[in-house]
């Protein structure tokens, strides 16, 4: 004989419970989109501008943490770089991402103690895919700055991966910069220089 009328309705009422636990587990949440990233980051900042008008060695960690969070330095060093890697060592093409790399993250916060704008306005996103650009325009008093967010998608949600301001490529730039140092000076002259700049740069208060 087939199994008891017991077991049977054991198996409905097992299979009714979970039902009604998957029916009631919450939504997985939304990955936030590119616009949202931008501006929530942006917002952070500008807090923590608001709330420390010095920027003192405690309130650049506050920075870098919202900042890290959505800036992907890896891939920006290596779409300046990886052109140049092919007539590099190993070594060499290491060393000047990780050194490149280091000067994009001291920058990010050295500029913006700099040049931080009162505010922002967002014109919208593009999305193609796990490529996307969320345009912005950065006020400071009466100066408007357009600036673009090149960013992509990874397992972690949309991250920075490039910027453009004011109609110039952050990566195009550095790529062209390090082109005419490398034509007229060594590696080990280039690898100076980004050091010399990162010293500078920390140096500052």
């Amino acid at each position: 004989m087939g199994r008891s009328l017991s077991s049977i309705v054991s198996g409905v009422a097992l299979l009714a419970g979970l039902a009604l636990l998957l029916c009631a587990a919450p939504p997985a949440a939304a990955v936030p989109g590119p616009l949202e990233v931008v501006r929530t980051s942006n917002d952070a900042v500008l807090a923590i501008f608001k709330k420390h008008p010095q920027v003192d060695a405690a309130v650049e960690k506050e920075l870098f943490t919202v900042i890290d969070a959505v800036t992907d330095y890896e891939a920006l060093a290596a779409a300046a770089i990886d052109s140049f890697c092919p007539k590099l060592s190993a070594a060499q093409c290491a060393t000047f991402k990780e050194t490149f790399t280091r000067l994009l993250r001291v920058s990010s916060i050295r500029k913006l103690g700099r040049y931080r704008a009162d505010r922002f306005e967002y014109g919208g996103e593009e999305v193609a895919g796990t490529a996307a650009t969320v345009r912005t325009v950065a006020i400071f008093k009466e100066e408007r700055v357009p600036l673009d967010y090149r960013m992509a998608r990874g397992a972690k949600g949309w991250v920075i991966v490039n910027y453009v301001v004011d109609e110039i490529d952050t990566v195009f730039n550095y790529r062209k910069q390090f082109t005419q140092l490398l034509a007229r000076g060594t590696f080990d002259q280039l690898i100076a220089r980004l050091n010399s700049k990162n010293a500078s740069l920390e140096a500052e208060k």
